[in-house]
Parts: structure tokens; sequence; C-alpha cells
């Protein structure tokens, strides 16, 4: 019983911490969007995605998804209170490369995005997965800039915990594919 008590508070506990409030410059409607942001969590990988709902009180409630989950609410392969009508998001806001194919061989549906894939290279400057070019990150430090978290503002963020969410985080990921971008970022 102990343990239930323990169990059942610490997920109070992330819950609350999960509604997380934000400044963000952004005006909703009521409703719910995709999102990320730059922070490792319980249970996530380096970069939180989830469905983002931002509440009257100017909170935000945040249910954690996967990349993979991300990318098939995104491309319209699953309908959602965030993309009711299937649409395919990246192709509205030409994000290039990204949905999904059906392989054949192994009869299973493939999803790809490598710009949802660099997304990490936002906030860290050493990359986890390995050696190469690849590897780097566009920060010259542990965490962004104050210049590129300015940067970063453009899109509704004020901090790395805040989430990246609707229209503004498909114009990231769009600007994201952009040399210009990516050199504006580093140097900022």
């Amino acid at each position: 019983m102990k343990k239930l008590i323990s169990i059942s508070l610490v997920f109070l506990s992330y819950l609350l911490l999960c509604s997380h409030s934000g400044n963000s410059r952004q005006s909703f409607s009521e409703g719910s969007y995709l999102g990320f942001n730059l922070m490792p969590g319980p249970n996530s990988g380096i970069i939180n995605f989830a469905i983002v709902t931002p509440l009257p009180n100017g909170t935000q409630s945040i249910q954690a998804i996967t990349r993979n989950d991300f990318i098939r609410l995104a491309s319209g392969l699953l309908k959602s209170e965030v993309n009711p009508n299937g649409e395919n998001l990246f192709a509205k806001y030409e994000v290039e490369e990204c949905g999904f194919y059906r392989d054949s061989v192994f009869n299973k549906t493939r999803l790809f995005c490598n710009t949802v894939d660099q997304i990490w290279k936002l906030r860290y400057k050493m990359g986890p997965y390995g050696n190469g070019p690849d590897s780097l990150g566009w920060t010259r430090a542990t965490v962004p800039s104050m210049g590129q978290m300015s940067l970063l503002k453009e899109y509704g963020v004020n901090s790395l915990g805040d989430y990246f969410f609707g229209e503004q985080a498909f114009k990231l990921l769009h600007d994201m594919q952009s040399f210009g971008w990516q050199s504006r970022y580093k140097s900022s």
C-alpha cells in the first residue's frame, strides 16, 4: 500500500511539473498542438515531444509522446485532436524529407524526418550519436548562448524548458533546414 501511495505521489508530482507555464508570445485559440522542447526528461530522449494544450490560466497541459508519434501525427498518418483532418503538416510548412513509407520487405511502416532528428543540435555542442560531422551540435557551449536563446525566442520560447508548439514549432523546423539559418544560429 505504501509503495502504491509513493508511486502515486511521484506520478502526481510529474504531472504538476509537466503542467508547465511559459510566457509565450504566441496567442492560440483553444485546442491542442504538436510540440517539443530542448530539455531531457524522465522516460524521454534528449528532446521531449508532446501534445501541448494552452490553458486559460497561462499554463500548458503537456502530454508526452514519442518521436515516432510526433512524425505519425504531423505527417497525417494518425488523426487526433492536434491534426483532426490528417493533414501533412510537414508539407504544409515545407519541412522536407519527412513522413513515412511502406517497407514491403518487412511489411512495416517506416518513419523518417532528418530535421526532427536534428533538433538536438539546437541544444547541444556534441551529439549523443557517435563521432563524425553529424555528431556536432550548433552550440558553442553546453547550452545555447544568450544570442541563440534570443533567436529561439522568435519561435515562442523563453527558456530551454518551454515548448515550441503549433505553427511556431513547424516554422522552426522549416528554418532549421536552411544553411543560412544554421550559420546565423551557430554564430549568435
